[in-house]
C-alpha cells in the first residue's frame, strides 16, 4: 500500500471512529440536557427555615412552683430563654400537582401534641394536591382546617401568642379537602378526616369540615367555617356529635391599619356538667385586634378577647366552694414589633388574662388572673 492510500485509510477510519472530543461534546449535551431537566423540575419547589425564641416572665408569681403556663399555644415555658419553633418547609408547586411538608421541632410542636400521639409532634402540615379542574383542587394528607387565623407559630400571628379561642379551636385533620374558587369574590369548600389537636384528640370518627370565604371589598374579607362530626370515644355508649362554627372579618381601612375581628360557637350533645349530662352544650369565644404600622419598620398591635365555656366540654371543669363549672377568661394583649428586615421580627408583648371565680388555673391553682412579659424573635425565608 503506497502512502497516499495509507493516509486515506486512516482518515476514514478517523471520520468514523468518533473522536474524544467529540465523544466529550455529546457527553456536554446530554449533561447539559439533565441539567435543563433538573432545574425545571426544581423551579416548581419552594424551601424554607423559621425559627423562633422568647423569654415569658411571670409578673406576680409569688405562689407559683411550675415553668409552664396553662393554654398557652407558644411561649409556655416561663422565665428562660427557650426555642418555640425550629422548622423546615418544602413547598411544590405545579399546574396540575402541588405538596407542602412543614417539619417542626421546639416547645410549640410538644405542647400541642397529646402523649399517645407524639409521632406527629413534628409533622406540621403534609399534604400532596391534584388540580380535577381549572378551578377545582384536591389535596390529601395532614392538613389545618380553616377555623381560625391564629396559629402556634408566633410568625403568622400579629401578636405573637394565640387567643384562648385559638387554643381550643379544632386544629388539623387527617383527612382529604376539595377547594373551589367559584369567582373572583368566593371560593371554599369541604374537608372530611380524623380531627388531631388538644380539645380534639383523634377519636376514629370522621369529621366534616365546611369553609366559606367572601371579598366583598379588596380590603374586606368575611369567612365562614365550621366542624361537625362525633367527637365521642370509639367505643362510648353515647355520641358527643359536635357543631363548632367560626366567623372571621379581616379588614384593611388604610395601607397601615389592619382589623381583624373573631366570634366562634359551638354545641356539643351529652356534654352538660350534671344532673343535666344527656343535654346539649354550647359554648363562644372570640377577640377584636388592631395593628398599626409606622415608621417603616415598626408596628403596634392591640387585643381584647373572651373564652365562655360554662359546661366545661371543650376546656374541663373546675370546682370551687362545692360548685363545679367550666372555663370563663377574659383578657388584653399589647404587642410592640420591630422589623429590621422584611423576614425578621423582634416583638415585645403584655398579657393579662382574668378568669371566672373558682376557675384558679394560674400561678399553679393558686390565683384566677396572670400578667406577663413576653419577648419572641424569629426569623423566617
Amino acid at each position: 500500500m503506497n502512502r497516499f492510500s495509507l493516509l486515506l485509510v486512516i482518515s476514514l477510519l478517523i471520520s468514523y471512529y468518533p473522536s474524544p472530543v467529540l465523544a466529550q461534546d455529546k457527553a456536554d449535551s446530554l449533561t447539559d440536557e439533565l441539567k435543563s431537566t433538573i432545574f425545571n423540575n426544581l423551579k416548581h419547589f419552594r424551601f424554607g427555615f423559621y425559627v423562633d425564641a422568647y423569654v415569658n416572665i411571670e409578673l406576680n408569681k409569688k405562689n407559683d412552683t411550675s415553668n409552664i403556663i396553662p393554654f398557652f399555644a407558644n411561649c409556655p415555658m416561663t422565665d428562660q430563654i427557650r426555642l418555640n419553633v425550629a422548622a423546615v418547609e418544602i413547598y411544590y408547586d405545579a399546574e396540575k400537582v402541588r405538596g407542602k411538608l412543614q417539619l417542626q421541632y421546639g416547645d410549640a410542636p410538644n405542647l400541642l401534641a397529646a402523649p399517645e400521639k407524639q409521632w406527629i409532634k413534628n409533622i406540621r402540615q403534609a399534604t400532596v394536591g391534584f388540580r380535577i379542574t381549572k378551578d377545582l383542587w384536591a389535596d390529601i394528607g395532614f392538613m389545618f382546617t380553616p377555623v381560625g387565623c391564629e396559629s402556634a407559630w408566633p410568625v403568622v400571628n400579629v401578636i405573637s401568642t394565640a387567643t384562648m379561642c385559638a387554643y381550643f379551636e379544632p386544629g388539623a385533620v387527617l383527612g382529604m379537602k376539595f377547594s373551589y374558587k367559584f369567582s373572583d369574590k368566593f371560593d371554599g369548600g369541604f374537608m372530611f378526616g380524623n380531627p388531631y389537636s388538644v380539645a380534639y384528640e383523634q377519636r376514629n370518627h370522621l369529621a366534616g369540615i365546611f369553609f366559606l370565604n367572601y371579598l366583598p371589598l379588596k380590603n374586606l374579607t368575611i369567612s365562614y367555617n365550621n366542624l361537625f362530626g362525633n367527637q365521642a370515644l370509639h367505643n362510648a355508649e353515647l355520641n358527643n356529635n359536635l357543631l363548632y362554627n367560626d366567623i372571621l372579618v379581616t379588614y384593611d381601612p388604610h395601607k397601615n391599619l389592619n382589623l381583624i375581628g373573631q366570634f366562634d360557637f359551638g354545641f356539643q350533645t351529652n356534654s352538660r356538667t350534671a344532673p343535666d349530662t344527656n343535654k346539649i352544650a354550647a359554648m363562644c369565644s372570640g377577640f377584636l385586634q388592631a395593628r398599626f404600622s409606622f415608621l417603616n419598620h415598626f408596628s403596634i398591635s392591640g387585643r381584647y378577647e373572651y373564652y365562655y365555656d360554662p359546661y366545661g366540654f371543650l376546656s374541663d371543669t373546675y370546682t370551687y366552694d362545692g360548685k363545679t363549672t367550666g372555663l370563663t377568661t377574659n383578657g388584653m394583649a399589647v404587642s410592640l414589633e420591630y422589623k429590621p428586615v422584611r423576614i425578621a421580627y423582634i416583638r415585645l408583648e403584655y398579657k393579662y388574662l382574668h378568669a371566672n371565680k373558682g376557675n384558679k388555673v394560674y400561678y399553679s391553682n393558686s390565683s384566677d388572673h396572670l400578667n406577663a412579659l413576653i419577648f419572641t424573635t424569629g426569623v423566617r425565608f
